[in-house]
């Protein structure tokens, strides 16, 4: 059992680091080519967090491993508002911005509610996983759109964020070594991850949700805590907000095109209502003067440590 969890450490560490490559590489070679530092910004802090997912889901579906890859992007979510939300505050009183609450939330709860309706039949066919991704295509707009509206600080904030050192020789080899990384690192955490399953008796979804959503989630945990420590706590709820965003219409959207998705029963009436209630839970607890304090980070981390005990209770 130690070299399997070593083996889904170190694809975890494999994983981050080439995301990271990746992502400056890919930054700095779109720069090289003429594309706006404002738009290779935007386009970075969305999507930056969210490349270990995407990863993992296609190696995970690729493998013919779907609950897996169903229960990475379900049990992420969850991790990131009660996990990721949670530990932040207890960091630095996060503020939840007026528009967020207007906005990006109900598109975040109206995703969700097109999963659970699209899931009824027991599939995430490739006609559903063609839908979520136009919905993708929608929110990219809209967030563009949003974006260019922005004061001047905040354009040249996300200009800033895309700045990469380096030609394209060095901004080429960051990619490839990246996607090296993420396709070695992805391979170890679903192989170790199914291999930990057997071990301990518990199925590929609940592995997925569990610590397969954790590993994933850890840039998101990391960019988060940066935030709120340098109190920019407006970007730590933006990035998971964000990143639940592109989780369920990017990449289960990707994943389900690729290959038809089975959905358990237990999804549609258990883990997919907690994770649209973990995301309503926001709007009771930032009520009043829209920060969510220690208290609530609190609230949201025993929330969360309910869930993990709930899912891992076959290995009492």
């Amino acid at each position: 059992m130690l070299i399997e969890i070593g083996v889904f450490a170190g694809g975890l560490l494999l994983l981050v680091l080439g995301a990271d490559a990746f992502v400056r590489g890919a930054g700095g070679m779109a720069l090289r080519f003429g594309i706006s530092p404002f738009v290779v910004g935007l386009t970075l802090v969305g999507f930056g967090t969210s490349v270990p997912e995407m990863a993992v889901n296609m190696t995970a579906v690729l493998d013919g491993r779907t609950d897996l890859a169903v229960g990475n992007i379900v049990g992420s979510n969850i991790a990131n508002v009660g996990l990721i939300l949670g530990c932040a505050a207890l960091v630095a009183p996060l503020t939840v911005q007026m528009r967020m609450l207007r906005v990006e939330m109900p598109l975040l709860l109206l995703s969700c509610a097109l999963l659970w309706l699209l899931a009824l039949n027991g599939w995430l066919g490739r006609f559903d996983g063609l839908l979520l991704l136009a919905g993708f295509v929608v929110l990219m707009g809209l967030i563009a759109s949003q974006a260019r509206s922005e004061p001047e600080a905040v354009q040249e904030e996300l200009g800033h964020s895309a700045t990469a050192r380096g030609g394209v020789v060095i901004n080429g080899t960051r990619i490839v070594l990246g996607f090296a990384g993420l396709l070695g690192g992805a391979h170890l955490m679903v192989d170790s991850a199914v291999d930990l399953a057997r071990l301990w008796g518990i199925g590929e979804l609940v592995i997925g949700l569990t610590i397969v959503a954790i590993g994933t989630s850890l840039p998101e945990l990391a960019a988060s805590l940066v935030a709120a420590w340098r109190g920019d706590v407006d970007i730590a709820v933006g990035n998971v907000v964000g990143s639940c965003l592109f989780n369920l219409l990017l990449i289960l959207g990707a994943s389900a095109a690729l290959r038809p998705l089975p959905i358990e029963s237990s999804m549609l009436w258990v883990e997919i209502p907690l994770m649209t209630a973990f995301a309503l839970a926001i709007y009771p607890l930032a009520r009043g003067d829209l920060t969510l304090g220690r208290r609530q980070g609190l609230v949201l981390l025993a929330a969360f440590a309910a869930f993990m005990g709930y899912e891992l209770q076959g290995l009492y």
